[in-house]
């Protein structure tokens, strides 16, 4: 069930961190945010999650090194890279690295939500309420 899965979004964009926030605790998630590696690891220190969502650029660090976080302390843990670089070397160095999926920005509401429910293994993800001209997250 949505509601008992923790996600972690690992985001130094304020405002897109509060969106995508927002978008998954209105799918049932229970979601945290973090602004940079730092908090990240305070998080992960203190919380179980099932899913990362981390960006890759997150200004003094990359999504690679909460990656390195995320298999030391909690391998059972999944990981999604979020990126708006199109460098397919990137998305596939993230995937060899150990993550689960690598999302490229701008992405829709329903992309995002499709692709945590692939990676947590739930077909059957809660529809978000009404998704008129889904905007780009």
């Amino acid at each position: 069930m949505a509601d008992s899965l923790r996600i972690l979004v690992v985001e130094d964009n304020k405002t897109l961190r509060e969106e995508v926030r927002e978008l998954l605790e209105d799918a049932g998630y229970r979601v945290r945010g973090a602004r940079n590696v730092k908090k990240a690891v305070h998080r992960l220190t203190h919380h179980k999650f099932d899913l990362i969502l981390t960006d890759y650029d997150l200004g003094d660090a990359t999504g690679f090194d909460v990656l390195e976080v995320v298999n030391a302390r909690t391998p059972q843990s999944k990981l999604v890279v979020m990126s708006a670089d199109r460098n397919p070397e990137l998305s596939e160095q993230a995937v060899k690295s150990g993550a689960a999926k690598f999302l490229e920005k701008p992405f829709r509401a329903r992309q995002l939500l499709d692709t945590v429910a692939e990676v947590l293994g739930k077909v059957e993800e809660a529809t978000p309420p009404t998704e008129p001209a889904a905007p780009s997250v």
